[in-house]
């Protein structure tokens, strides 16, 4: 998945230690709840690979089958389709 794709915008996942869930900025007028088994492709590097987005223990992301623990006091790039 490159930024490049047809349909689909960048944004930022950031999250609202208010309402202890993540949210898209950047993409959207107003900033949107992030809702889990939702799929984004996340920047790494100057590519985006599909990920997933699920609530455990903590907020997390899957790329393939590896399992990422979203860290709240960063934002992360992220595509949008």
């Amino acid at each position: 998945m490159s930024a490049k794709t047809a349909s689909g915008k960048n944004g930022r996942l950031l999250y609202n230690e208010r309402y202890d869930c993540w949210e898209v900025w950047d993409a959207y007028p107003k900033p949107v709840l992030v809702h889990c088994g939702e799929v984004y492709g996340l920047r790494v590097g100057e590519q985006f690979l599909p990920c997933r987005i699920e609530l455990e223990e903590d907020w997390v992301i899957y790329v393939s089958q590896t399992r990422f623990i979203l860290h709240p006091d960063v934002s992360y790039w992220i595509w949008v389709t």
